[in-house]
């Protein structure tokens, strides 16, 4: 039977070896420079829960009131659209945010002409400013692809779906992705 990987080890699988070191910092766990991502993940799973990482990767907003928060929480999210508005320009497609249609709203759109020999290429990308990811964040974003997709009337062979998180991915959704190889699951740094 095969062995399970608790949730924490699957949370920090995910971070990046900075992010890492300064949960480790964190926790007062001293990490030698030398060592690899995987020997710094094994270590703080022992030390550390899901719900650890999960409020280490939900940083606070500073802000006071709700309201405030709230605003806070709608800036950081412009700001991560804008970053991925940024990443896909850089690869060569031309961006538009927030397309709304009848029921649903597609953060990110590019598409990038094709030449003599090649076809055009699109880009739909959901951003999730959030500390976790769910299956349920992931099923919406299916299903508001395959919708805008239709309601364009788009080649899906040429559409590539990306579910981008300033977060982590809960195993579930990392699970359900597995199934859907047109949609990819990717961390950014606002």
């Amino acid at each position: 039977m095969a062995r399970k990987t608790p949730q924490a080890t699957i949370y920090l699988r995910q971070l990046s070896k900075p992010e890492l070191n300064k949960l480790a910092d964190k926790k007062k766990v001293r990490i030698p420079a030398s060592w690899s991502k995987g020997k710094i993940v094994e270590t703080l799973a022992t030390i550390v829960s899901a719900n650890d990482v999960t409020a280490f990767i939900s940083k606070p907003t500073g802000a006071k009131t709700k309201e405030a928060q709230g605003y806070a929480r709608a800036l950081k999210g412009k700001s991560l659209e804008d970053r991925v508005v940024q990443i896909f320009s850089k690869k060569g497609f031309q961006c538009d945010k927030n397309i709304r249609l009848a029921g649903m709203e597609i953060d990110v759109f590019g598409w990038k002409k094709g030449g003599w020999l090649s076809e055009d290429e699109y880009i739909i990308a959901e951003c999730k400013n959030k500390a976790k990811v769910i299956p349920e964040d992931f099923k919406k974003f299916v299903g508001n692809m395959n919708l805008f997709i239709n309601k364009r009337g788009l080649n899906k062979d040429h559409v590539q779906g990306y579910l981008i998180t300033t977060g982590i991915f809960d195993k579930d959704t990392k699970s359900q992705a597995r199934g859907f190889p047109k949609i990819q699951l990717k961390r950014v740094k606002a």
